[in-house]
């Protein structure tokens, strides 16, 4: 694959130019990429053009947030690495890149709109709200989720928040040591992400009135396609909640999500505005339905069985 091959795909799949674009990507999968990392960063820039904006995920982590921040790191934006794939660690490392403050899960921009997007995201009391680059393409008519093999990932902590998850947070809030872009030492104010637990979401369970609980990402979306050979292995049966195996079809009929073949797989795009307002209520639903049923203690119990 070359870097106008990663560009047309995306055209295909419904990247206008000028758009906003959030990139989650699996390099691996998608097959050889002639120049690799660099040349899919050149292809998504080329596919928005000067007048758009592209934005990755750059998480210094891999793993639960409160982990991390018990080995007491200092967050330069500068210079820490991005962990979230290696696509993610080459676009941080461009010059024309602007990277947001916050100590776990910061953003990189480039384009026409970067710096408005990333601006003041250390402000935010949570790293996912409306104050933060997700919340801020959330109310965008102009933004898509673009997925290179692989799933939506960071945008999904934010659609927990807005849904109201019970399970997401850890009660207390962290003070967390930074480097901003001036080289100056600050404080960042953050809740934290609970481990695991706010993964799955409760749905109507075939037979019995409990629920059954699966990842929150096939709730929302089942994909790229393999995921449903996945899924059956897990052992979901998502009986009680069709509307799971119903959804990739139905957004595809709307013209929420666009799909292109592109090398050994293929990229996705998700209208963000569509895609919230075709699950954003049905899910506040669930989990008002099933509210009492998130005990964070339950749930890890559950763990085990889950995966």
């Amino acid at each position: 694959m070359t870097r106008r091959d990663i560009a047309e795909a995306l055209r295909r799949a419904g990247v206008p130019p000028g758009g906003i674009i959030c990139v989650h990507s699996s390099l691996s999968r998608l097959g050889y990429v002639e120049g690799g990392a660099e040349t899919v960063i050149d292809g998504v820039c080329d596919a928005v053009g000067s007048a758009g904006t592209v934005l990755m995920p750059s998480f210094p982590m891999d793993g639960p947030m409160i982990e991390y921040l018990e080995q007491g790191p200092v967050f330069d934006v500068r210079t820490t690495p991005s962990v979230s794939g290696k696509v993610t660690e080459a676009f941080r490392r461009r010059g024309e890149v602007i990277r947001s403050l916050h100590p776990t899960n910061p953003v990189c921009a480039w384009g026409a709109r970067a710096e408005e997007l990333t601006r003041d995201h250390e402000r935010s009391i949570t790293p996912f709200g409306g104050d933060t680059p997700y919340g801020r393409i959330a109310v965008r008519d102009d933004s898509y989720i673009v997925m290179l093999e692989t799933h939506i990932h960071s945008f999904l902590h934010y659609l927990q928040e807005r849904i109201g998850l019970p399970t997401l947070f850890l009660p207390e809030e962290r003070s967390v040591p930074v480097i901003d872009r001036d080289g100056r030492r600050r404080y960042v104010r953050t809740k934290v992400m609970r481990p695991y637990v706010p993964y799955f979401m409760a749905i109507p369970g075939a037979p019995g009135p409990g629920p059954e609980w699966v990842e929150i990402r096939d709730v929302v979306l089942i994909y790229p396609p393999q995921r449903e050979f996945e899924i059956r292995e897990l052992g979901y049966s998502l009986a009680g909640w069709p509307r799971a195996w119903e959804r990739r079809a139905h957004l595809e009929r709307t013209g929420v999500l666009r799909r292109a073949r592109l090398g050994d797989g293929e990229v996705g795009v998700l209208h963000v505005g569509g895609l919230l307002a075709a699950v954003e209520r049905e899910m506040q639903d669930l989990v008002t339905r099933f509210h009492a049923s998130y005990d964070p203690a339950r749930i890890a119990a559950l763990g085990k069985e889950i995966r």
